[in-house]
């Protein structure tokens, strides 16, 4: 039986089956001859034959045996060889192994991010039972809502039906510090079922239960594995003792499970806490009883037996009770209307909820095709450098052909040296996926937003990576494997060429190479479309100057003062602050530009086209006088705030030009008057506008200019409990911040500060458009790399094969000139096909990228251009030393075997 036959009959026994009884049906015939001739008789002679064979089940069995063993032996004889022939060229082999650890490792570590942030499902027992709590939302924003209040997750808890355990959670950052310079944990508040109907398992002590969870509790708390190793050093002793959460002490009472990192993916906790505990944190300013903070998400375990459709009616029908019930009561008559029309909507909850997910899928996704391209880019390029590379083993080939070795049985060999490799660069890749893929995670956390992701190989992982192993060797191998054997052996064993009349110009390896080249082109592309749109983001002109710029965020949670005292204090540090060297500025505000934080309302203008509705929404801010300045956001008109804008007076505002455009078209705006909702249905008073300022962006830069109105800190209704000191500095900002940190302590201890910078926060706030242009940029670098290789490859190829044309031409007094020419004229005809097909694929599959781009159309002509010139630049260099080197082929060898 064949060898194919039996590697057939590792996955189709019945087929091997068949082929072993007509193999066995054919012995025991002629054994029965040779019975007859031995004079034995006809009819005796199939008995006998039988016997002397034995049980043809048996004979089956031990026939697959040994066929299964004859085929491993077979693999490992020719990994034996492949191995062998590697290392007799170590410099290809390195380039290949490397280049494919580069590519698969890309593959993998990409992979690696999906796989953990959309794939894998959460940590818990049976996570494919757990449904998220969603709300469809009609008429308002976006339609669809996952956070809940307190009051409406108290009033679905105690009316559902359908769970068996329900429970919700929210993030908080929590402060361990005691006064002074914060010491953030990531913070998180969970009812009592909450690690109970996960199935969860304490490491040490026990975790929440649902008596933790009730108003008026003491406060408790459980910290997380990694934290209790980090912190406590994995002391038991840990347990029972206590830890300040914003200044409150809370007993520590269990410690999570390893691995155990919560139910948002995306980040992890440090230190849990129950729900009812916030009201110790935050004091009067808690959220349990506030109808309009949004901070929870809400997910359950249903009773056996129910779809998720089934679960979808059954809240649906709850929705009216428990949302008239719940109103906010700060929202205006329209939006409590609407709020009454929502309606509860199970959503799958197997892989968690993900703020992170939502914002990285698209990019992800789009990471995972390029590298995949960069993958295909590096298929080919290793064909053609195998292929280049057969040239010289034409001879060897030879001989074992003519020793009598099929044709496929060489295939196989060199299929196995292929895929030898591609295994060799899968398994550095692995090491290269581990390290690159924490770097990306390192990479996109930003300073107050630390993103957490379950890295660990699972079988999904590595399964990907032995897949793309495999093809990948496949691939890249089977060309130059069908192609090497396709040879004449009269003329290589005289030293002549090797391949078929006619073919002398390697056509397969060109149209190879010119596919590298358009592939790497769209790559170049995409990566120039991204790194051009994030320099527009950076460049880009926000309507205020970041550069230089301290942020010192101030929390009083833990002052114990009136607002009186608490303004006087704050007035002492900006006057402190102001007196220090280097400092060429200082103001106060709220909130600061593209910080993550918002805070918007509608505002009533009289006029019959004044805006109405959600289109009367713009965004607020409170600041202290100098703000603007400090800000380096110029007033067109009008004055600034000043110390006389106190709460004695009538309110006052500052618009930017794009409020005073909206609701004052072709007026002047100064000494108008607008109002804001006092309550959900009274206006305030009327509210002068005193000034008008320069457009600066405000949620993020790629915004467009929103309305703004800015108001004087000081008519604040209520005193803030946090607030920004803006430091303009003469040089780096921080350098500043011991001075400053020193000032505020010593006006009053108890008040908690953390740092950052305007330019640091405008900069985290693209970190997704920074992460696209970085690997884009990598990924098409390495392109343009393999593409380089690539053509120089195909290219030394090409000059070998027409040594003996090279030699006569140069025999007949060619100039090196010429002969340079004529061998770069044929990368020419490859670049300008693959620029062609190159540029056409760029023009279909771009536009896909059109919504993660700033200020630049994916169809942008420059761009084209940039990465057209880049590649000639590569084709070039990566040309000129094969055919310089074809210049000193010596005409007598070329010809000596004619």
């Amino acid at each position: 039986m064949s060898f194919f036959a039996r590697l057939r009959g590792l996955w189709r026994p019945d087929q091997l089956d068949a082929d072993l009884n007509e193999e066995l049906r054919s012995h025991l015939a002629m054994r029965s001859d040779d019975n007859i001739r031995a004079g034995m008789s006809a009819e005796e002679a199939p008995y006998d034959a039988q016997r002397r064979f034995g049980n043809a089940t048996l004979l089956k069995e031990e026939a697959r045996r040994m066929d299964v063993i004859q085929w491993l032996e077979t693999v490992a004889q020719d990994l034996r060889y492949a191995l062998r022939t590697l290392s007799k060229s170590p410099a290809f082999s390195a380039v290949a192994i490397l280049t494919l650890a580069l590519g698969i490792g890309a593959n993998t570590a990409i992979f690696s991010l999906v796989d953990s942030v959309m794939l894998r499902m959460l940590p818990v027992q049976h996570p494919e039972e757990l449904v998220q709590v969603g709300m469809l939302t009609p008429n308002f924003g976006n339609g669809h809502r996952t956070s809940y209040t307190n009051p409406l997750w108290e009033a679905l808890r105690d009316h559902q039906d359908v769970f068996s355990g329900l429970f919700a959670w929210g993030t908080s950052p929590f402060n361990l510090a005691q006064g002074g310079v914060v010491q953030t944990a990531r913070g998180m508040y969970v009812s009592g079922d909450y690690f109970t109907t996960l199935g969860a398992r304490p490491a040490a002590g026990r975790l929440l239960a649902p008596d933790d969870d009730q108003r008026g509790c003491p406060g408790v708390a459980v910290l997380s594995y990694g934290f209790w190793q980090d912190h406590f050093g994995g002391a038991p002793g840990a347990v029972g003792s206590t830890i300040p959460i914003d200044g409150h002490p809370f007993q520590i009472v269990g410690v999570s499970a390893p691995g155990f990192f919560g139910t948002e993916v995306g980040t992890a906790f440090d230190v849990a806490a129950p729900i009812c505990s916030e009201a110790i944190v935050n004091g009067k300013n808690s959220s349990l009883d506030q109808r309009h903070n949004w901070w929870f998400k809400v997910m359950g375990r249903p009773k056996r037996g129910l779809t998720l459709s089934q679960i979808s009616a059954h809240l649906e029908a709850l929705s009216p009770q428990v949302f008239a019930a719940t109103v906010p009561m700060v929202w205006n008559p329209v939006q409590q209307r609407s709020f009454r029309t929502w309606k509860f909507v199970a959503l799958p909850g197997a892989t968690g909820p993900s703020f992170f997910r939502g914002n990285y899928a698209l990019p992800l996704e789009m990471l995972m095709g390029i590298a995949a391209l960069v993958l295909l880019i590096a298929c080919a390029n290793i064909a053609s450098l195998m292929l280049a590379r057969a040239a010289f083993r034409r001879k060897e080939i030879s001989v074992r052909l003519a020793l009598g070795a099929s044709r496929m049985r060489i295939v196989r060999q060199l299929l196995t040296e292929c895929v030898a490799l591609s295994l060799a660069g899968a398994a550095l890749g692995v090491l290269v996926a581990r390290w690159s893929s924490r770097l990306l995670v390192r990479y996109i956390s930003t300073q107050h937003n630390r993103i957490y992701l379950d890295l660990s190989l699972d079988a999904r992982v590595l399964g990907f990576t032995a897949a793309v192993a495999v093809l990948t060797g496949v691939l890249f191998g089977v060309l130059p494997a069908f192609r090497s054997t396709r040879i004449s052996l009269a003329d290589t064993m005289k030293g002549g060429g090797a391949d078929a009349p006619g073919d002398t110009r390697f056509r397969s390896g060109r149209w190879s190479v010119a596919m590298q080249v358009a592939i790497s082109l769209v790559l170049v592309i995409t990566a120039a479309l991204f790194v051009r749109s994030f320099t527009k983001l950076t460049t880009l002109d926000a309507g205020f100057d970041r550069d230089n710029v301290l942020l010192a965020h101030l929390n009083f949670h833990d002052v114990n003062a009136a607002d009186a005292e608490r303004t006087a204090d704050s007035s002492e540090i900006v006057r402190r602050i102001q007196a220090l060297p280097g400092v060429t500025g200082v103001s106060q505000s709220v909130l600061t530009p593209v910080s993550g934080n918002t805070w918007d309302d509608m505002i009533v203008v009289e006029g019959g086209h004044a805006p109405t509705g959600q289109d009367a929404d713009v965004d607020l801010n409170y600041v202290a006088p100098g703000y603007f300045n400090t800000m380096r956001t110029a007033m067109l008109e009008g004055r600034d705030f000043n110390d006389r804008d106190t709460g004695t007076i009538p309110t006052v505002a500052v618009v930017n030009q794009a409020l005073a455009r909206k609701f004052f078209p072709g007026a002047d705006p100064i000494g108008k008057t607008i109002r804001r909702y006092a309550t959900a249905t009274n206006l305030s008073g009327p509210i002068e506008i005193i000034g008008v300022v320069r457009d600066a962006k405000y949620e993020s830069l790629r915004e467009d200019f929103p309305p703004i109105a800015y108001f004087p800190l000081a008519q604040l209704p209520q005193g803030a409990e946090r607030l920004n000191i803006v430091v303009r500095t003469a040089s780096q900002p921080s350098l500043l911040a011991p001075a400053v940190e020193q000032i505020i302590g010593s006006v009053n201890k108890s008040i908690a500060l953390d740092f950052s910078t305007l330019a640091q926060q405008v900069d985290d706030s693209i970190v997704q458009e920074r992460l696209l242009a970085t690997l884009s940029g990598f990924f098409g670098a390495l392109a343009l790399l393999l593409a380089m290789v690539g053509l120089y490859g195909v290219l030394a190829y090409l000059v070998l094969q027409r040594q003996k044309e090279i030699g006569i031409r140069m025999a007949l007094g060619a100039r090196h000139g010429a002969i340079i020419g004529l061998v770069m004229r044929d990368v020419g005809v490859i670049v300008v096909i693959g620029t062609v097909a190159g540029v056409g694929i760029a023009w279909l599959t771009t536009r896909l990228v059109q919504g993660l781009l700033f200020g630049l159309q994916a169809h942008d002509a420059g761009t084209v251009a940039i990465a057209v010139a880049l590649l000639a630049g590569v084709a070039f260099v990566a040309s000129y030393l094969p055919a310089r080197r074809a210049t000193r082929v010596d005409p007598m060898t070329a010809l000596r075997h004619e």
